[in-house]
């Protein structure tokens, strides 16, 4: 009985490493090689276009905070004077 276990034991192990021994070696090819670049890139612009958008929104958010606090009103805009052109330094 303990032989057929051992044996049963031994025939799931080796499946087991058959088995992944042929996802490595298709992860390895030039065509698995290719499709975990495109996975990556996608994820990379996935991130960027949620990064984008998370900082432009919490700069609408601090902006409005800041305005708020500041007493300046959105509306006002078009009254205040224009900001005062940059100067250069002469030497």
């Amino acid at each position: 009985m303990r032989r057929v276990v051992w044996f049963a034991l031994g025939a799931a192990v080796a499946v087991l490493v058959v088995v992944k021994g042929a996802q490595l070696l298709r992860r390895a090819t030039p065509e698995g090689v290719r499709e975990q670049v495109a996975e990556a890139s996608a994820d990379l612009g996935q991130r960027a276009t949620l990064f984008v958008k998370t900082l432009t929104t919490s700069m609408a958010e601090r902006e409005a905070e800041l305005r708020s606090a500041l007493g300046i009103d959105g509306a006002d805009a078009a009254e205040r004077p224009a900001a005062a052109p940059a100067r250069r330094a002469t030497s």
